[in-house]
């Protein structure tokens, strides 16, 4: 089953085509901040899958979101 997600593309902390890089990315910024979860998402037509912060996500209805479907939270 797909989880949609909606994010404003311009909260990513990457943009990155390898869904397997995005995911070594992702856990090397996680290990770094410690804080934050973070989602590994890619968007319905996008050939990048983008880094974002879990707490950015936003109501599907808000003006700037866009969705994104959820691969991976680390």
């Amino acid at each position: 089953m797909e989880t949609r997600i909606f994010f404003n593309p311009g909260d990513s902390v990457a943009n990155i085509h390898d869904y397997n890089e995005a995911v070594r990315k992702g856990q090397i910024f996680k290990r770094e901040r410690h804080n934050d979860d973070l989602v590994i998402a890619k968007g319905p037509n996008d050939e990048e899958y983008a880094i974002f912060y879990a707490k950015d996500a936003l109501p599907a209805e808000h003006q700037a979101s866009k969705p994104y479907e959820v691969k991976k939270k680390l």
